[in-house]
């Protein structure tokens, strides 16, 4: 199973038909997000009619949130302390990779680059990114919901 990332989530809901055929392609039953991810998501809404949508489209196609636990959480510091100053890792992609890595799943995300350097943590694109790393923005992108 896999964690995907808030940048695949932000192509499907840009209209990206790449992202959307491979999310389609996911059984139901792995189909994982993080709180990091479903935050970023929400707080990139323009609207409540946006945040609702998104959040329909999370629940009603079987996405499960991993939450950030306390194991998590501690592991987000040591990843900080370890990787912020050479490495520019920011606390949401730490948050990310602790979850991930906590839950033993790996990520799904089209900035692996922003985790290759984290110990067993797997990251790698999306079949509709191979090839490519993107120069999209992760985090801080708003999503542009569909109406």
């Amino acid at each position: 199973m896999a964690v995907i990332d808030t940048d695949i989530l932000v192509d499907y809901f840009r209209g990206l038909e790449e992202a959307a055929r491979y999310l389609e392609s996911l059984p139901s039953t792995s189909r994982r997000v993080t709180h990091i991810t479903v935050m970023e998501l929400y707080k990139g809404a323009a609207n409540r009619r946006e945040l609702r949508q998104i959040k329909a489209f999370l629940t009603g196609n079987g996405f499960v949130g991993l939450p950030i636990t306390a194991e998590a959480s501690q592991l987000a510091v040591q990843l900080v302390e370890q990787y912020g100053p050479g490495h520019g890792l920011t606390i949401p992609d730490a948050l990310v990779a602790a979850i991930c890595l906590v839950n033993g799943e790996q990520l799904v995300t089209g900035n692996a680059r922003h985790f290759r350097y984290i110990p067993g943590l797997t990251a790698a694109p999306p079949p509709y990114r191979q090839g490519s790393q993107s120069s999209a923005p992760r985090a801080t992108s708003e999503p542009d919901v569909p109406s």
